[in-house]
């Protein structure tokens, strides 16, 4: 159970730093498109969100600083989870809280590419699931 609670919050980790920075360095809107063409070969689906103006791409890159960030603590997690395993529930907290975010501008502004809308599930779904692992865990794992 160990072992796979740190291999989600590593990945989440690893996924947070690598995300964050992309978005930083080349746009959230080179970033969000490739995942919506990748997502689009796979699924069939050809429907591409258009063009983010630059006051949203300002906006994306600074919290991709703070994606970065969460990464860093993730991994930090799951490094030495004897240390540092009491932030599991805290970056958990956080990570659902940014997937209610999404769910809170689909109601008010629409739907957006599904790719984003599996993002959701992810979100909302994952958290859960490394609680209950982080919960049962032998408490040397749990900080």
């Amino acid at each position: 159970m160990t072992v796979l609670l740190r291999l989600l919050i590593g990945g989440l980790g690893v996924a947070g730093v690598l995300i964050g920075a992309a978005i930083m360095v080349a746009g959230a809107g080179a970033v969000g498109g490739s995942a919506e063409i990748v997502f689009n070969a796979i699924s069939g689906s050809s429907e591409l969100s258009p063009l983010w103006p630059a006051t949203m791409d300002s906006e994306l890159r600074f919290y991709a600083a703070l994606f970065v960030g969460f990464g860093l603590l993730c991994l930090r997690a799951a490094r030495d989870p004897a240390k540092h395993g009491g932030d599991i529930p805290w970056l958990m907290l956080v990570f659902f809280a940014g997937g209610l975010g999404r769910v809170v501008s689909w109601i008010n502004v629409g739907a957006p590419h599904p790719f984003f809308l599996t993002l959701i599930v992810v979100e909302l779904a994952l958290p859960p699931v490394i609680l209950l692992l982080w919960r049962f865990a032998p408490p040397a794992s749990r900080g």
